[in-house]
């Protein structure tokens, strides 16, 4: 049996690097199409289209892993039923859980590998390549000059910055907080800033300030110190702002985390949102696991002739998790239910349902 698990792992692998490569490939190809005029239009060089695509790297093999993962197990369990040998390891009375171990332990290592990618070079290159997609495959002369909406920084000295208007022409941040923290990172002072514009001398003015400081017992003071104009404490300059990513599908866990700690004394809603996000964001590497654990049993077919229906048939039912695991998390972002568990939800019932098709099929 060992024989045979070394045969399916090396099968799946080689069959997933393949995969994986062709999926970015032909996903370069298709965006760089879609906008072949523009390059062409305001002659783009290669070396720009080539930086983009480099950086943008990480974010794709993220998204494509569980596509790649599904694809691959559906070939290999699909060829081996094609060929008779899973009849024959199911007649030998061994069950098929075996086959498909290997497999699953290969995509648990995927899945951690892709949950570090995730997390520690996506942020980065993602905000890299928007970048150099701005300034230099969109609208060069335009790079800078929209206005930013909903920016959140974890300042230096220990302050948590929101910014609900950021105008990078006019350098000038409209509705500001500022939450300065100790050591513990409790919060021990609130600012808030109806407008703050950059002074060329490298620092913020800020227009109409409230400061919150807390009293002997703890608690904010409600009757704040008022400052008709004021230099702020902040140390980011207007780069900051501008490079900010503030989606959280770009952020890691951590900036994440501290991002919903800005937002929480702003908005509730968002705050709400915000929170799916965040265990999405450790659910979603793993969502190979159950595209092959739902996909595997359902591609086994008996005979030749059935061999493309098997593989249809067990790629469509692992991406009906696509638009569950798209509903679950529009309930969770309602308040319908818990935050956590929209963001499982989808993973326990399809898990489920590849449990019951692989002991139905054994």
């Amino acid at each position: 049996m060992k024989i045979l698990e070394k045969h399916i792992l090396k099968s799946y692998l080689s069959s997933f690097l393949f995969c994986i490569l062709l999926l970015m490939v032909l996903g370069v190809i298709g965006d760089i199409l879609g906008f072949l005029d523009d390059i062409f239009k305001n002659n783009i060089p290669l070396s720009s289209i080539f930086q983009f695509y480099l950086y943008f790297t990480p974010f794709a093999f993220v998204n494509m892993v569980p596509f790649a993962c599904l694809i691959s197990a559906v070939f290999v369990f699909n060829t081996l039923s094609k060929n008779h040998e899973i009849s024959a390891i199911i007649t030998s009375g061994v069950s098929l859980w075996a086959p498909i171990r290997p497999v699953l332990i290969a995509t648990f290592i995927i899945c951690l590998f892709t949950f570090v990618v995730n997390e520690k070079l996506v942020p980065p290159t993602v905000k890299k390549a928007g970048d150099i997609k701005q300034e230099k495959l969109e609208n060069p002369g335009d790079a800078g000059q929209k206005a930013i909406s909903n920016i959140a920084i974890y300042g230096k000295s220990n302050r948590m910055i929101f910014a609900k208007e950021f105008l990078p022409k006019e350098q000038k941040i409209n509705e500001l907080i500022i939450h300065e923290q100790d050591r513990n990172k409790s919060v021990v002072r609130k600012i808030n800033v109806k407008t703050a514009e950059w002074d060329q001398k490298g620092y913020w003015i800020g227009t109409d300030i409230l400061v919150f400081d807390r009293d002997r017992s703890g608690e904010f003071s409600l009757d704040p110190k008022y400052f008709k104009s004021k230099q702020l404490s902040i140390e980011e300059g207007p780069a900051e702002f501008i490079n900010d990513q503030s989606d959280p599908k770009f952020m890691s866990y951590k900036t994440l985390s501290r991002y919903i700690k800005v937002v929480s004394q702003n908005s509730a809603v968002s705050v709400k949102r915000l929170i799916v996000d965040l265990n999405y964001k450790i659910s979603f590497p793993f969502t190979a696991m159950i595209t092959v654990i739902v996909g595997i049993p359902f591609s086994i077919s008996t005979g030749r002739v059935n061999a493309l229906i098997g593989m249809a048939r067990g790629i469509v039912i692992a991406m009906m998790y696509i638009p569950v695991m798209a509903v679950s998390l529009a309930f969770g972002k309602s308040g319908a239910i818990d935050p956590a568990l929209s963001a499982w939800l989808a993973y326990a019932l399809f898990a489920l349902v590849g449990i019951l098709a692989v002991n139905l099929r054994s």
